[in-house]
């Protein structure tokens, strides 16, 4: 029998481009596990990864998301005025939604409803974005991406630029980090047209970096890639340190050791690990103060127009136009 029912009219259709298959990350995930390195996005994957940076995200252990958020309200009010001709907000790497939501309602209540295009790895991640967004955007579209393929940016930001009006590309919670940032600003503003704008934030290093990532919450999303094919802490060990990365940043690394022979299921394919191996995991970069994160991005072709930073100092928000 068929439904009489109607779709609720609040609730938007959300569709996604999808640029990378699922296939293909299984066989990322593969290739990673064979090479003993886990690439950043491939944190934000399987569902026990995608649990953990929920709750990562709501932790009060986790500075970047606390500080992220106090710079962003901070900052809101003061972006609609001057971004008044914004027309759509793309998040890159946007993950769960949380931090462009913050933004979405801002240009809402200021009367101007916003386009949200959230990219990420993540199909599930992706979701939750919208969701976050729904009854607030004007409409919302997602892109499932690898950000390093210079090929899906590409097709984002086009995406994003096709919609009505200037873009708002905003990578925020020290995403920009975790996308090579000596590499990223330039890599998209070549796509950027002059009236777009780039929002980005970075944690500045200090003495307490390291506790803000070894921690149980965040071990917890640390663990999250390795639980998903099997790997408990029965079988080795977690370590988290930081290091200089050059030009005025550091790196918080992390790394498992395992303390027994083990045999890792990924698809179709049994890959053996070796006690006492190691098995790398992508680095977060953060920066030695304000101006090596700001001259960072001013180098790749921004001229920043405004910023903003924590009431610590230890976090720093920033807006630039293309030059």
């Amino acid at each position: 029998m068929a439904s009489n029912s109607v779709p609720d009219p609040a609730k938007l259709p959300f569709y996604t481009i999808v640029l990378l298959r699922e296939q293909e990350i299984v066989e990322q995930l593969r290739m990673a596990f064979q090479q003993r390195y886990l690439p950043e996005h491939l944190f934000y994957w399987l569902p026990s990864s995608v649990r953990a940076w929920v709750d990562l995200c709501r932790s009060t252990e986790y500075k970047n998301a606390s500080r992220a958020l106090e710079v962003l309200n901070l900052a809101a009010p003061r972006l609609t005025v001057e971004l008044s001709h914004i027309r759509t907000l793309c998040g890159l790497g946007c993950g769960e939604g949380s931090k462009d939501l913050v933004l979405l309602e801002q240009f809402a209540n200021s009367g101007n409803r916003l386009n949200y295009v959230a990219a990420d790895f993540s199909q599930s991640l992706l979701e939750l974005a919208a969701d976050q967004a729904d009854g607030i955007a004007q409409s919302s579209l997602g892109c499932k991406l690898d950000i390093f393929e210079d090929g899906h940016l590409a097709a984002t930001v086009g995406a994003a630029e096709s919609l009505d009006g200037p873009v708002l590309f905003s990578v925020l919670g020290n995403t920009l980090g975790a996308f090579e940032p000596s590499k990223f600003p330039r890599r998209l503003r070549i796509h950027m047209r002059s009236q777009d704008r780039f929002l980005f934030d970075g944690e500045i290093f200090s003495e307490q970096t390291l506790g803000g990532y070894d921690n149980p919450t965040n071990r917890r999303f640390a663990w999250g890639p390795l639980t998903g094919v099997g790997i408990t802490d029965n079988d080795g060990k977690l370590e988290f340190s930081t290091a200089p990365a050059g030009d005025g940043l550091f790196a918080v690394t992390k790394h498992f050791t395992a303390t027994r022979d083990l045999r890792v299921n990924v698809g179709r394919h049994s890959i053996d690990i070796r006690s006492g191996e190691k098995l790398r995991m992508s680095s977060s970069i953060k920066y030695t103060n304000r101006d090596s994160l700001l001259n960072l991005v001013a180098r790749a072709g921004f001229r920043i127009e405004s910023q903003w930073e924590s009431r610590d100092g230890q976090f720093v928000l920033a807006c630039c136009a293309p030059t």
